[in-house]
C-alpha cells in the first residue's frame, strides 16, 4: 500500500475510500468492496435467485456494474452501501428474469420436504424459519411477501401481476414487514 493511500486510509472512511477510488477508476476500489461488503451482498443477491455459485456469479457481475457505473453513485440520494446493495438486488433481480435462469429453474427436480432434523446446513434452518413465520401472515400478505422476497418481483411488478394498486402493495407489505418484526 502506498504512503498516499495509508495516509487517506487515516483520515477518511472506508466508503469514502472507496468512492474516491472509484471516482479516479482505480481497481484497489473493488477490492475493498469484496474485502468489506462481499458477504452481505452475496446474501441479498442469495435471497433473490436461491443458489449460492449463482450468486456468487451474480456478483461479479454487479461488482462490474459498479465499475461501469461509479459515477451514477450520489451520496445525497443515500450512503455507499445502500448504492450497492441496490445495484447486487437489480443485478439478481434481472438474472431472475434472463432465459438462462428460467430454463435452470425448469430444470431442477421437484424440492422434496425435509425434516428440521435433516437439515446440515444454517441457512437452511434460517430459510425454514423464516417461511415458518411468514406462514403465520394473512394469505394476501404471504402471497406479497412470497413475491418480493422469495421470487424477487418488484412492488410494480406484484401490482401489475395481482391486478392491485401499486399504493395497496405497498401499505400490505409494510403492514406484514412489521408484523413479522413483532413476532420475532
Amino acid at each position: 500500500m502506498s504512503t498516499e493511500v495509508r495516509h487517506i486510509a487515516q483520515k477518511v472512511s472506508i466508503d469514502e475510500q472507496i468512492v474516491s477510488l472509484l471516482q479516479a477508476k482505480d481497481k484497489r476500489a473493488l477490492h475493498l468492496i469484496y474485502e468489506h461488503y462481499a458477504p452481505v451482498l452475496i446474501n441479498v443477491i442469495l435471497r433473490v435467485v436461491r443458489d449460492k455459485p449463482m450468486a456468487e456469479d451474480v456478483f461479479q457481475e454487479a461488482l462490474l456494474k459498479v465499475w461501469k457505473n461509479s459515477h451514477s453513485y450520489n451520496a445525497e440520494k443515500g450512503s455507499l452501501f445502500t448504492w450497492l446493495t441496490r445495484v447486487c438486488r437489480n443485478a439478481a433481480i434481472d438474472k431472475t428474469r434472463s432465459k438462462d435462469f428460467r430454463q435452470t429453474e425448469k430444470s431442477k427436480t421437484a424440492v422434496d420436504l425435509v425434516s428440521i432434523t435433516g437439515l446440515s446446513d444454517r441457512e437452511d434452518v434460517e430459510h425454514l424459519y423464516m417461511h415458518q413465520l411468514v406462514d403465520q401472515l394473512p394469505v394476501i400478505q404471504r402471497k406479497l411477501i412470497d413475491l418480493a422476497y422469495f421470487q424477487g418481483y418488484t412492488q410494480k411488478e406484484i401490482a401489475e401481476k395481482l391486478d392491485m394498486p401499486l399504493g395497496t402493495v405497498k401499505t400490505r407489505i409494510r403492514l406484514a414487514l412489521k408484523h413479522l418484526r413483532s413476532i420475532i
